[in-house]
């Protein structure tokens, strides 16, 4: 979920839906989330936060929140409003409200990708399969020029990797060319292609093979090459 700090607080609606677990007490929106699950919870929520997700004049992270609380839930509108933002990326309200501890980078379209991916359980009593589908299609597409680090693995379970084959050939592809290039580039982009590449030797063997090869040639760093090591099983790739 979005980097609370002590220089934002939810607004009491949020707080309400999100930071209230099905008692009355205080939780984590993680937790709230998960819970909601547990029967028909999510039904009472999803109410409220689709007001908040399309009140323009909304808390932006509250905003984000409310989105990855109803794609988490399976929720078409949770699932419209990700594909939307992977379209016009830079100019995502909520982009900025949420960064990562490593690099200090936006990682919002990271924690868009988990709540994809922890979806899976509810899109057939839903019927937003192909929604979910389409989302994890979407971000994919922008794993050569925005940050996800590991959470890009969230959308590289075998029924979205079976969909999203093209969409993984075509950012690898792109982002080779990007690090090969050696302009500067502010994460970890090397370990996202790493992964992506890994994970094309489940369809298309033979140019994983090639792509981990030309992947290793552009310098991709340590945690990329570790990656590449652990999944070949060859202590090759870091010499």
């Amino acid at each position: 979920m979005a980097d609370t700090t002590d220089r934002w607080q939810p607004s009491p609606r949020l707080r309400a839906l999100l930071y209230t677990d099905f008692d009355g007490n205080p939780a984590d929106p993680d937790d709230v989330i998960a819970d909601a699950l547990d029967g028909d919870g999510y039904l009472e929520r999803a109410p409220g936060l689709t007001e908040i997700l399309q009140d323009e004049d909304a808390d932006p992270a509250g905003r984000l929140l409310a989105c990855c609380a109803l794609t988490s839930w399976a929720d078409p509108l949770g699932y419209d409003t990700v594909i939307r933002a992977a379209a016009d990326p830079d100019d995502v309200v909520w982009r900025g409200q949420s960064a990562d501890r490593f690099f200090s980078q936006d990682d919002t379209f990271g924690l868009l990708a988990d709540a994809v991916g922890s979806s899976s359980d509810m899109v057939e009593e839903r019927d937003t399969a192909d929604r979910r589908i389409e989302a994890a299609r979407a971000l994919i597409s922008l794993a050569d020029r925005f940050q996800f680090d590991r959470h890009i693995s969230s959308l590289l379970t075998r029924e979205l990797v079976e969909a999203c084959h093209d969409e993984i050939r075509t950012v690898v592809d792109r982002g080779i060319t990007h690090l090969a290039s050696g302009e500067h580039i502010p994460f970890d982009l090397g370990l996202q292609l790493a992964l992506l590449t890994i994970t094309m030797k489940k369809f298309d063997e033979a140019r994983a093979n090639d792509s981990m090869l030309q992947l290793a040639a552009a310098r991709p760093g340590e945690r990329a090459l570790r990656e590449l090591a652990d999944a070949t099983g060859s202590s090759l790739w870091l010499m």
